[in-house]
């Protein structure tokens, strides 16, 4: 797999207004931008991951058997599962192939609580379904060294705001990570998102509210498309609106 390495200084992604994006120049490689696919909610979507804690929270898709890690605050049942490279859509961007995951949150929509910060995001490859074990000091899940960090060779996050949609299951955010960053990996590896949230209490970031989820999109999705982008280093609203659109179409 190819590590790819951010920049010396920390940088806010602001996902704070309608189709705002960032990268990828900034952030690792990565592209992210506000989205709003509807609808999304439990019966629509396929989540591999939630997690749900007051403040702050953590945690991973895994086929671990419950009790989960201790500290960590995924929540048990179908939600929350393995997922192979082959399941992940892949997206092309301005000539570069991405894996496309989406990102709903649930805050407290009030003058003082609708924000929320994504402040960590990993993706590990394995060969088991089964990892369980993350350590916060050094960033290994079950010693394997993370193939993408937000925070490589930085102290990068993400400002997210829960009012610009409708609700919970309304959609959020989509987050393309490099390909190549796969590249080592087999069709049928297992791939792990580390996700922590809430960290940036000053800023009406913290956790308050419902669970926060990710997912993969609609399975027609999961294909190369080509997805315009400017020659600049943002990716603008025109490929995220062709993003919803299609997953509205999908639904309809």
């Amino acid at each position: 797999m190819v590590a790819l390495q951010g920049t010396a200084s920390a940088s806010i992604c602001d996902l704070t207004s309608d189709g705002a994006s960032c990268g990828p120049a900034l952030f690792n490689g990565a592209i992210f931008g506000e989205i709003s696919p509807q609808p999304t909610g439990t019966g629509f979507i396929d989540s591999f991951l939630r997690t749900q804690a007051n403040d702050h929270e953590e945690g991973y898709n895994t086929n671990a058997p419950t009790p989960y890690q201790s500290g960590m605050d995924m929540k048990s049942g179908p939600w929350t599962h393995a997922i192979q490279l082959q399941d992940i859509p892949v997206k092309t961007i301005n000539g570069v192939d991405y894996r496309q995951f989406f990102l709903d949150i649930n805050e407290n929509n009030s003058a003082s609580g609708h924000l929320l910060s994504l402040d960590e995001l990993r993706f590990y490859v394995s060969s088991s379904a089964t990892l369980d074990n993350y350590n916060a000091s050094n960033h290994k899940l079950n010693n394997n060294v993370a193939v993408w960090d937000l925070d490589s060779g930085s102290d990068n996050w993400i400002k997210l705001d829960y009012s610009l949609n409708h609700g919970s299951g309304s959609g959020d955010m989509v987050a393309y990570i490099p390909n190549a960053v796969f590249s080592g990996a087999q069709p049928t590896s297992y791939i792990y998102l580390f996700n922590r949230f809430g960290d940036q209490d000053t800023s009406d970031g913290d956790s308050d509210a419902g669970f926060e989820e990710w997912w993969l999109g609609p399975t027609s999705s999961r294909q190369t498309t080509a997805v315009p982008e400017p020659g600049s280093l943002l990716l603008l609203g025109s490929g995220l609106i062709a993003v919803a659109r299609a997953y509205r179409k999908k639904k309809a």
